[in-house]
């Protein structure tokens, strides 16, 4: 074996090792972006299944053309008001007063609470009502009884 095989054979070592010190960084990052995602579907998933609302009431008044939503939450997770989202007959509804015991337009709902939601102008009694919160956890009802 002459020196131009050995040169070479050395040449080749020192590329690979440098490749592979320029690569393992890349690897190990991408490794670590992965754990942390899975984390933090995990930590999600785990949330979402300690969410929980039931509906207390829903009461249609056709002299006011209004709708009384309350709604408890039942389950353990702190949610937010402003991602809690209403549909009533399939149409989200916008711009409607929240009210969590005596105090409107509070942002937390935490666990034992009661939400209530007055829609107004809604024309007719609605055939169903959903509640849906931030993390996909939602229940439907249809209205009872007019007023």
């Amino acid at each position: 074996m002459g020196f131009s095989t050995s040169a070479a054979a050395t040449i080749i070592f020192i590329g690979v090792l440098l490749s592979f010190g320029f690569l393992y960084p890349v690897v190990e990052q991408n490794l670590e972006a992965h754990t942390e995602a899975f984390d933090d579907r995990d930590d999600r998933l785990l949330t979402q299944r300690n969410t929980d609302i039931s509906f207390d009431s829903t009461t249609y008044d056709s002299a006011d053309d209004t709708l009384v939503v309350t709604v408890t939450n039942t389950g353990t997770t702190t949610l937010r008001i402003d991602e809690t989202d209403l549909l009533i007959n399939g149409e989200i509804q916008t711009g409607y007063p929240t009210r969590i015991g005596d105090t409107p337009d509070r942002t937390l709902w935490v666990p034992d609470e009661t939400l209530t939601i007055t829609v107004e102008e809604v024309a007719e009694q609605p055939d169903r009502i959903n509640v849906v919160t931030g993390l996909g956890v939602q229940i439907s009802t249809s209205v009872g009884e007019s007023s």
